[in-house]
């Protein structure tokens, strides 16, 4: 389970912006159950507006509190966790609530299917309904960290691996990853295979090191401080230390002497390495996964070209656009026309200046928008669960696998 604070969101743009997205478009509702506390006469998604109003009526009585007064809270389960019924999702909302103090609070909370894993969010009005003053939760990331771990044991939900429960402790971004994607991250890759070939094998020099390095795909460049393993293949990377404490700059140093980089034939010994990092599932089909790569590095390309092209483009209209009114305004300034006129002349242009320079910017603003709306093929869950849909064998049997390795875990559970 993953529980997060969900800071840059529709939060900031107020409760009632949140509400509306956690609810969905009124054609295709993604809410598939819906919690609504200390907001009366609020039953369901329809009586959202009545919702909004009453939240709107309370942040009324305050008014020193700021723009930040709605707190996005986002519950994610395992991809592979049984689906909760109603009652157990209050209880998961009802429980973090409380921990974050706001239990008297007005909030809506309401689940969506919209991906794989199973997620709830939850819009909380941070003032409240009584006293009327403003709540912050201090520490909040260590208080919904404690509080889900006490979920996921009464549950019985799958346990997200973390810094704090477990020696091997992936970065908190490569634990995320893996909960949501169901897949080992470069970093436990690094942890499990690099770090055992560089223990087991007899590394007495900084050649040897880069040898086994460049064995598995891998190179050891310096970073800042430290150093860092990096897959040649992807370019994604973890730390030295994180791999081994016995791997860290100081220690290798303190074997080895100064650090001495990798040379040319190790660096290409590495790029042609048959075993290398894969972030495939075992169980994913060769072909489905090389067809998912492909579509990821083609919308990747589409994208950026697509920048590229947007900033060249905006470049060249705000440069034309600045080259026409320095022309206008030399022309004024040639006029034979007193002060007083010449004055009134600039301030005029000025204005038309400003107008298309806002009109401008609000077309650049529809042109960004729309290149961050271009089609992508998403994580490895939703590209099998759109290959399933287009009728793909392929993504038919691994869905079918799936379900039956989750149904039987649901089986165990019970007993």
């Amino acid at each position: 389970m993953i529980v997060r604070h969900q800071r840059a969101s529709a939060s900031n743009k107020g409760f009632r912006h949140l509400a509306h997205y956690i609810r969905g478009r009124s054609d295709k509702p993604r809410s598939t159950w819906f919690l609504a506390a200390n907001l009366p006469g609020v039953t369901g998604p329809r009586d959202l507006e009545l919702a909004c109003r009453l939240v709107e009526a309370v942040h009324a009585q305050n008014t020193r509190a700021g723009n930040n007064r709605t707190y996005h809270l986002v519950i994610s389960l395992h991809p592979e966790d049984r689906s909760l019924n109603g009652n157990e999702l209050r209880r998961v909302v009802e429980d973090l609530v409380e921990t974050l103090g706001f239990s008297g609070h007005q909030y809506i909370a309401a689940r969506h299917n919209d991906k794989d894993h199973e997620h709830v969010h939850v819009a909380i009005h941070k003032i409240h309904p009584e006293t009327f003053r403003i709540h912050s939760p201090a520490w909040d990331h260590q208080k919904l960290f404690t509080g889900g771990r006490v979920l996921e044991l009464e549950l019985g939900l799958t346990p997200l691996r973390s810094r704090v429960r477990a020696r091997e402790k992936v970065p908190q971004r490569a634990a995320d990853h893996e909960a949501h994607h169901g897949i080992d991250s470069f970093a436990r890759w690094a942890k499990n295979q690099l770090g055992h070939a560089l223990r087991a094998g007899q590394v007495r020099s900084w050649d040897d090191v880069h040898d086994v390095c460049a064995s598995l795909g891998v190179v050891l460049r310096p970073h800042g401080n430290g150093l860092v393993f990096e897959n040649v293949e992807q370019g994604v990377r973890v730390k030295a230390s994180f791999v081994g404490r016995e791997l860290s700059k100081p220690r290798l140093c303190q074997r080895f002497g100064a650090f001495q980089t990798a040379p040319a034939h190790q660096l290409e010994a590495a790029s042609t390495a048959t075993r290398r990092y894969s972030p495939a599932p075992p169980i994913a089909p060769q072909g489905l996964w090389k067809e998912y790569e492909q579509s990821l590095i083609q919308a990747r390309t589409q994208r950026q070209e697509a920048w590229d092209s947007y900033r060249h483009a905006a470049a060249r209209e705000s440069q034309e656009l600045k080259q026409k009114y320095r022309r206008q305004r030399n022309v004024i300034n040639a006029l034979p026309v007193s002060a007083r006129d010449r004055g009134q002349l600039v301030r005029q242009l000025a204005l038309r200046q400003t107008m298309e320079t806002r009109a401008l910017r609000r077309k650049l603003a529809i042109q960004r928008k729309a290149i961050q709306k271009t089609r992508h093929p998403g994580t490895w869950r939703h590209f099998v669960a759109s290959r399933a849909a287009q009728r793909d064998a392929r993504a038919i049997r691994l869905r079918e696998r799936r379900e039956r390795e989750r149904g039987g875990s649901e089986q165990e559970r019970e007993l």
